[in-house]
């Protein structure tokens, strides 16, 4: 490890943002940063992140050269570590100025076992350093005991649409997407899209919850107070791009993506349509209006990130496999916590699965 470098925690919004000029340096020196780890997506994510977070910054010889977000529950009991960013980030990672990267591995990973935890979760990795992280950490005494993968699809974008819906899919895959803001109009006199404004951005956040509710269930209240001010954090920043169907004043379906315009890439976050209208095929419409708003503003990548679902495999088909590690502590207390875990987390499922409807999965 390099002579000299000491770890310190940033803990407040107030520090994080004193890091603003120094983070921003090291992202455009990492080739393997995303757009979840650039500064502007973790300062709309912070305020609203659901976990107790913090941010772990190696120095060497006094100057900053990476940064470890990490993040925990609230529970005394099951003492739990994740990587900063779990669950809202798609993609997950360490910054590093890459000549410092290696000795920063290894004292981020002497920090992490020093940190209270009985298991460390280590989720949607696309970052070769964190893959390291964890062979350090384990390195140290805590256990490697379960693996996971996640494949994401994406796909470069050419200058025009037109060249995107004649050349990247297939004819019935065109076909059907083009006919759908039609149909709308047809079936709907009151058909109209919008994207939000300063003025509206508000009303437009809660329409993409509406509708995304209604195809995927659960709690809207949780879902308002989660993605409410993420979404409006991250309109704020210049990041958000969002585009909503309207039946009058009524939401029918739409999509929210977050961006990263230094490299060109757009990642669809959300979707979401009225079951009522769901004859129409409005998704299919919002899929194809998000990859014509990501041509149209100059964007060369477009991404539906975490999940390989089948719809996805009509639009894109470059493929990114994401890792999922959990890391556990030896002893006694850590053993009866990860027997018992799996039990309180399918007692869990069960009583949201009774009173928010069927369906959901660990």
């Amino acid at each position: 490890m390099t002579a000299n470098m000491d770890v310190y925690r940033i803990s407040t919004i107030e520090q994080f943002d004193a890091e603003r000029e120094r983070w921003e340096a090291i992202e455009r020196r990492d080739p393997d940063v995303t757009a979840f780890m650039r500064w502007s997506w973790l300062r709309a994510y912070l305020p609203a992140a659901r976990l107790r977070w913090s941010i772990l910054a190696a120095r060497a010889d006094g100057e900053t050269v990476a940064y470890l977000p990490i993040a925990r529950n609230a529970s005394w009991i099951d003492r739990e570590l994740y990587l900063g960013g779990n669950p809202a980030a798609d993609y997950t990672g360490m910054l590093a100025a890459p000549e410092h990267a290696e000795a920063a591995i290894g004292a981020f990973a002497g920090a992490i076992v020093a940190e209270s935890w009985d298991g460390f979760n280590v989720q949607d990795v696309s970052d070769p350093k964190i893959d390291t992280l964890v062979r350090r950490v384990c390195d140290r005494g805590p256990r490697l005991i379960e693996t996971a993968e996640t494949k994401c699809l994406s796909c470069a974008l050419p200058a025009t649409f037109e060249e995107y819906v004649t050349k990247s899919i297939s004819a019935k895959t065109r076909v059907n997407m083009l006919r759908v803001e039609r149909r709308l109009a047809e079936a709907l006199p009151e058909f109209r899209m919008s994207e939000p404004t300063g003025a509206d951005v508000d009303a437009h956040i809660e329409a993409m919850i509406l509708v995304n509710h209604s195809r995927q269930g659960g709690n809207l209240r949780k879902a308002r107070g989660w993605y409410a001010p993420l979404f409006r954090n991250a309109y704020d920043q210049g990041i958000l791009r969002m585009v909503i169907y309207w039946d009058g004043a009524r939401p029918v379906a739409g999509g929210a993506a977050f961006t990263d315009a230094e490299h060109g890439w757009f990642g669809l976050y959300m979707i979401g349509f009225d079951e009522e209208y769901g004859k129409l095929s409005p998704g299919k419409g919002i899929v194809g209006r998000m990859i014509r708003m990501a041509i149209d503003a100059g964007f060369t990548r477009f991404d539906f990130m975490r999940g390989a679902e089948e719809y996805k495999a009509r639009y894109a088909s470059d493929l990114l496999v994401t890792r999922h590690y959990r890391l556990t502590r030896p002893g006694l207390r850590a053993a009866a916590i990860e027997r018992w875990r799996p039990i309180g987390l399918q007692l869990k499922l069960a009583v949201a699965n009774v009173i928010y409807g069927p369906g959901r999965e660990p």
